[in-house]
């Protein structure tokens, strides 16, 4: 065979699966310049062996694509790396939230603040959110800053409110809420949705974004992912991912999502991108333009999502951020210029909004080949999902809310509408391709937990949320790869493994569709490649990431 055929890996002696439905199991992988050349009969795939390629002997294992994460907020998730983690296993009540602040106010110069992120007062042992005055008792000196994990809502103490000329006089501003105590009137320190966007938090430089980045890359390969979706994207973390690409130091493929409109203290771009001429796809294998972000509503974790009916035990039916003719113009704007577009939609009235607004541009535009997208779609009535099936838009589904937040979605929403959320089976059903997603940091980045989730219906505490919308491990699967791949244009070069094919790649000791249901949430990745190179190894298998080392050649 020619020089030119010899191959830089042979994987032999796996369980192939490829989420290749024209062949879907295999037993040795050939990659060739971060390719995939052949998928097959280990015999045959021997036969591009050359005198520099590496055989790797699988022993069993099973092999799949790597995970595309279809919706995160990676530079996000980066900072918060570098920040105080008050996630609940950290902090599991206030007392252990207060005893972390007033740990880190002791090494932090009067005066700087303190910035953490992940508290959740539905799993905090008090199941509420913290105060301004219980945050001024250890930090008196220092402006505090806490981001509820769903970053929907944040709480401060009453120095970042005296920095940032919040007063009680200070009124609610579009699309926010300022909480205060319904006896005395005062600021209780909790802030919802665009009220955030009123505390003078410090501005992040683009060496930290680097610095949490780099961080955020060695989870995604942890986990198993080889692309991501960044859904809130601006000048600065287009900054970040060319200065990791030009070091050579990018080890995921980025995908962005482009803030359209100014909104939640974020710039909006769509009129820069628009006079640039951009149009999705601009790129490469790297880093590749998606399209437009936009937001409608807040979280159901938060009771900000613009529900239909009000939730449990509340006549709050949340927020919703713009109406039809608020957003319609500029989302057709965005379509027209062949910007693709995704928004945000959680609840009934917003994902109605949505739709509406996807249905007008429609009229001037055909949309239905663009693969547009309502991001979390949590929801849908059945009417909404015939009319998005009608425009062939993709439900970019959260559905690993449900293993993290499920219980605050059961409280507050209730059983009867748990039977509609997140309803993976329903958007089969209607034709919809629906990528599953973490919204990282909004919860766990770990695909394999909204996996469990979408097979289970079951949370983090065991407790099963209903048994309508549960989907089989196949399907499971395909939402983090193949329907993953889909909603960016790319389902023949990522998301699967066939010849062609990019060579991101991870290795599991277990058969997914072997294990126990439960026993999902627990398989762990012990390699990682993307392009063909090795990215993450658990710790047993670290020598084998020094690429220069030959592996150990089996026999033929």
């Amino acid at each position: 065979m020619g020089n030119k055929d010899q191959a830089d890996l042979i994987f032999i002696n796996g369980n192939i699966l490829t989420m290749d439905e024209e062949m879907s199991q295999a037993n040795s992988v050939v990659v060739r310049n971060g390719t995939v050349q052949f998928v097959g009969d280990q015999n045959e795939a021997l036969a591009f062996e050359g005198e520099q390629t590496e055989i790797i002997d699988l022993q069993g294992k099973t092999m799949m694509p790597g995970f595309i994460e279809s919706h995160i907020h990676p530079t996000l998730y980066g900072l918060n790396l570098l920040k105080l983690d008050c996630r609940p296993e950290n902090t599991p009540s206030i007392d252990a939230l207060l005893k972390k602040i007033e740990e880190a106010v002791q090494e932090t110069p009067d005066g700087e603040w303190v910035i953490g992120w992940g508290w959740d007062d539905s799993k905090l042992l008090e199941k509420r959110a913290p105060t301004r005055w219980e945050l001024d008792r250890v930090a008196p000196d220092h402006p505090v800053f806490l981001t509820r994990t769903c970053a929907h809502m944040a709480v401060v103490n009453t120095k970042a409110l005296k920095l940032s000329g919040v007063s009680a006089e200070t009124e609610d501003p579009d699309g926010g809420h300022i909480e205060r105590d319904p006896q005395s009137g005062e600021i209780t320190g909790l802030l919802q949705e665009k009220a955030q966007g009123l505390i003078a938090l410090p501005k992040e430089g683009v060496e930290n974004l680097v610095a949490g980045m780099k961080l955020a890359q060695k989870d995604f390969a942890k986990w198993g992912i080889t692309t991501i979706h960044d859904m809130s994207t601006q000048t600065a973390e287009m900054q970040v991912y060319q200065h990791l690409l030009n070091e050579d130091a990018l080890t995921v493929r980025v995908r962005p999502w482009i803030w359209a409109i100014a909104q939640n203290d974020w710039t909006g771009h769509l009129d820069e991108v628009l006079s640039l001429g951009i149009r999705s796809g601009f790129g490469n294998d790297m880093i590749k333009i998606q399209g437009m972000k936009f937001m409608l509503d807040g979280s159901v974790g938060g009771r900000t999502a613009a529900v239909a009916e009000p939730y449990e035990n509340d006549s709050s039916k949340g927020i919703l951020y713009s109406e039809v003719d608020d957003v319609a113009p500029a989302m057709e704007k965005s379509l027209s210029a062949g910007l693709r577009v995704a928004i945000h939609g959680i609840g009934e009235r917003a994902i109605e909004v949505a739709i509406q607004a996807f249905e007008k541009a429609n009229e001037k535009v055909d949309i239905t080949s663009m693969r547009n997208r309502i991001e979390h779609c949590a929801l849908p009535t059945e009417n909404h999902l015939k009319r998005m099936k009608k425009l062939e838009l993709i439900a970019a589904s959260s559905i690993g809310f449900l293993y993290h937040i499920g219980d605050s979605y059961m409280n507050n929403l209730g059983p009867e509408r748990m039977k509609r959320v997140y309803p993976h089976k329903s958007f089969k059903e209607y034709g919809l391709v629906a990528p599953g997603n973490s919204d990282l940091p909004v919860t766990g980045g770990n695909p394999w937990t909204g996996i469990y989730a979408a097979v289970t219906r079951k949370t983090v505490s065991g407790q099963v949320l209903d048994t309508t919308q549960n989907i089989s491990v196949e399907d499971a699967l395909k939402a983090y790869t193949n329907d993953a791949a889909y909603s960016s244009c790319e389902e023949k070069t990522i998301g699967v493994i066939k010849p062609f094919a990019k060579a991101d790649l991870i290795v599991i000791a277990e058969d997914p569709f072997k294990v126990d249901a439960e026993q999902l949430k627990e398989i762990e990745v012990e390699q990682t490649y993307m392009d063909g190179n090795l990215v993450y190894a658990k710790e047993e298998n670290k020598p084998d990431l020094d690429r220069n080392k030959k592996l150990e050649r089996v026999e033929s």
